[in-house]
């Protein structure tokens, strides 16, 4: 119990959970204090009487102090609950960092959401937080949608589609090339019908209309299925992230603007869930800067890397990660010059800790619907300070990498904290992806074109939360909320499978269970014209004892994840904290004596107020009724 540490701070005590058999509420592991030689007696006495106003009764067995509270006595101290010490910490939080060449699909939005829910939990404690979406506008995702424009013709804009047109354009290209053979006619026609085909079932239109789906779900899925039967197509993709690479030219400038128009969709997807940011780094803007040329010389200083046809990071001064990564180093430049793309999240790492000094200034971007701007880089702007802490929301798939990162920046920087997020994939349950036509459990994948866009899911998820409640507000709220707890509810390592049936289930531990428990207090409060905040406490049944225990865990459960990032623990305290509240109101009577009894009426209010900060964190848009 925080109240209790607090008091108990200059002793080496661990809390724990007392024994179920045993009538207490806390235990305090005396075992590191006894080693140090003190007589257990005195240093019991000691504790107890330096948290004597809490104590009702105590009881020492075995190394371990079990307690029971005085409720009334924590009641009085509600206010501290919600008293976080201003951290003078700056962290750097990127996520979401999807290419600008499609628009979001569902596996983006667990990384947007878990990176959100992030942000509200350090501003919640306090802390000084950046939040960074990081833009590879010099990809080889980008590069596939100019191939697509630039060298086959496709239209710049889906109005302007036309498919035999488009198979003339790509057929007079393949003659001109000399790559043309008779039989490419009818495969192309295929690809496009099928990809039609295939985009008419799950969303009832053939061309997309939105220019992120155009992109990403059109004319990207279908250079790619281009690739497979046509293989020497690929190399003009190389030739674009070349020209895209050395900038001030058609192809820079064409690339540019697609890859503007994309991001402000994904903004704009992202903004309807309440998701914003303060910085948005493009790769173009970076590479001019060359951070890495500074980083190499770093690297170089701290006898980290190993030169020959390549340069290589020296995985062997970590064990732990050459042995799992089955290599003893890590190429950064290939023997051609080009850099990896690990060897730019180095020397962006760098920068963000302040390890590599530059004058990369930021300037206002964009104003976003909360009034805030996103700052870019601009040469007319200010400097921002460095961070202390940066973390990276990033999947799976990338631990090796992002650990590599890791190592190198807390090495040279002690100082420094780097923090990869990894997460797990998400997969569609059966009875989500048939509304959607497909009658299987999908795995996401947007090279074969094989996902759902979150702008469309959450279409889907409206008309049928709409359906049932026929309240636009309330629909949208129930949507969100649904989503978003559903992304943040499990192991981060979890894979989720995103079942569409529970979002109008009212069973525990779905996000209308809680909107529903959260109406009722509402409804309960809107009766009375005021909470009383001074009382006196002759009684608590077992009732009221067992919820005031669960509303004054909350700030130890914010410590705790402040420790572990650990978002879905606060979810399962969510769920301990409602049903004490819910045991609370079926067995307690209220309102009808509440000039008897003014603390019940009080216990509504403060569980409502912490309610209230555990929605903020876990995207939980509150209603008035349900």
């Amino acid at each position: 119990m925080w109240i209790i540490r607090e008091k108990l701070k200059d002793y080496d005590i661990e809390f724990s959970e007392p024994p179920k058999n045993l009538d207490y509420d806390i235990s305090i592991k005396l075992f590191k204090e006894m080693k140090k030689g003190k007589d257990p007696n005195i240093l019991v006495n000691e504790i107890i009487e330096k948290i004597r106003e809490f104590v009702l009764d105590y009881k020492f067995m075995n190394g371990y102090l079990n307690i029971k509270l005085n409720k009334g006595k924590l009641l009085e101290n509600y206010k501290k609950l919600f008293d976080f010490e201003k951290k003078n910490i700056r962290i750097f939080l990127e996520h979401t960092s999807a290419n600008p060449n499609k628009a979001l699909h569902i596996g983006h939005l667990r990384n947007s959401i878990i990176g959100d829910s992030l942000y509200r939990l350090f501003k919640t404690l306090n802390y000084d937080v950046y939040v960074i979406n990081y833009i590879d506008d010099t990809g080889v995702q980008v590069g596939d949608n100019i191939v697509g424009i630039y060298y086959l013709k496709i239209p710049e804009e889906p109005k302007d589609f036309n498919l035999e047109k488009v198979i003339n354009n790509i057929k007079e290209f393949l003659i001109k090339e000399n790559l043309y053979k008779e039989e490419y006619e009818e495969k192309i026609r295929k690809i496009f019908l099928e990809r039609m085909n295939i985009l008419k079932n799950l969303y009832g239109y053939e061309v997309p209309e939105k220019i992120d789906h155009y992109y990403g779900d059109f004319i990207y899925v279908i250079v790619n299925k281009l690739y497979e039967i046509i293989p020497e197509l690929e190399r003009y993709k190389y030739n674009i992230i070349k020209m895209i690479e050395e900038g001030n030219n058609e192809v820079y400038y064409l690339s540019k603007i697609i890859s503007e128009r994309i991001l402000f969709e994904q903004l704009n997807t992202l903004w309807r869930f309440n998701i914003y940011f303060n910085i948005i780094i493009r790769e173009s803007d970076i590479l001019k800067y060359k951070l890495f040329d500074s980083a190499l010389k770093i690297l170089e200083e701290n006898k980290m890397i190993k030169k020959d046809d390549t340069i290589s990071l020296d995985l062997t001064r970590w064990e732990d990660i050459y042995k799992a990564y089955s290599n003893k180093e890590k190429v950064l430049v290939r023997s051609n010059g080009t850099t990896t793309y690990i060897a730019k999240d180095i020397a962006y790492a760098m920068w963000k800790h302040g390890i590599i000094k530059s004058n990369i200034k930021f300037k206002e971007y964009i104003k976003q619907p909360n009034g805030e701007y996103i700052y870019e880089i601009n040469d007319e702007g200010k400097e921002i300070e460095p961070c202390k802490i940066s973390i990276n929301v990033i999947g799976m798939e990338q631990m090796h990498n992002q650990l590599m990162v890791k190592r190198v920046i807390e090495e040279i920087d002690r100082n420094s904290k780097y923090i990869y997020y990894g997460y797990g994939l998400i997969r569609l349950h059966r009875n989500t992806a048939k509304i959607f036509g497909i009658n299987e459990d999908i795995k996401m994948s947007g090279r074969r074109g094989f996902y759902i866009n979150v702008d469309d899911l959450y279409e889907k998820l409206y008309n049928i939360a709409y359906d049932k409640f026929k309240d636009k507000e309330k629909s949208e709220k129930i949507v969100k909320s649904f989503i978003s707890l559903e992304m943040l509810k499990y192991d981060r390592n979890t894979t989720i499978l995103f079942d569409i049936d529970k979002m109008l289930n009212l069973e525990e531990g779905n996000a209308i269970y809680f909107l529903y428990t959260y109406a009722r207090i509402k409804s309960l409060l809107n009766k009375v014209d005021k909470i009383p905040e001074e009382f006196e406490i002759n009684e608590l049944n077992k009732y009221e004892e067992k919820l005031i225990i669960n509303l004054f865990k909350f700030k130890d459960i914010i410590y705790d994840i402040e420790k572990s990032l650990e978002l879905n623990h606060l979810y399962r305290y969510l769920i301990d904290l409602v049903r004490s509240f819910n045991e609370f109101y079926q067995n307690v009577p209220i309102l009808n004596y509440k000039d008897k009894y003014p603390h019940r009426l009080f216990l509504v209010y403060l569980t409502k107020e912490i309610l209230d900060k555990i929605f903020y964190i876990l995207k939980i848009e509150p209603v008035e009724s349900i």
